[in-house]
């Protein structure tokens, strides 16, 4: 049974990560540019890639092709989280972003558990 997108806290969360990750790339546009050419676009990418993913997961009738989305979304949030830390490291973003590592984690394990529920209605 499909799920609505807008309904679960997990997509919610997802989005409003990607709308924060936004507004940071814009803000440090250059110093992102100039730290590692490429950076800002492949983290606009990954963050959306999370939600994206989650919502048109949401959308199918079998577990399997949502809990596939799910695990998609997964690998978007290890990515997104690495491209964090790697802007802190090169300092191309400010300290006060690690908390944006934080929120990705947690969306991480909330996609962990809304794939296991998905998969727990299969049996």
């Amino acid at each position: 049974m499909p799920h609505n997108p807008h309904n679960l806290q997990v997509v919610q969360r997802a989005f409003a990560l990607s709308v924060d990750v936004h507004r940071l790339a814009d803000r440090h546009q250059d110093a992102m540019a100039h730290s590692s050419p490429g950076m800002r676009n492949q983290l606009l990418r990954a963050v959306n890639s999370i939600a994206l993913n989650l919502a048109e997961g949401t959308g199918h009738d079998a577990p399997a092709k949502t809990a596939s989305f799910c695990s998609i979304a997964i690998a978007s949030c290890n990515e997104v989280e690495l491209q964090l830390r790697l802007a802190l490291a090169l300092q191309a973003i400010p300290a006060e972003y690690d908390t944006l590592i934080e929120e990705v984690i947690e969306i991480r394990r909330m996609t962990y558990g809304f794939r296991k529920h998905v998969l727990t209605k299969t049996i």
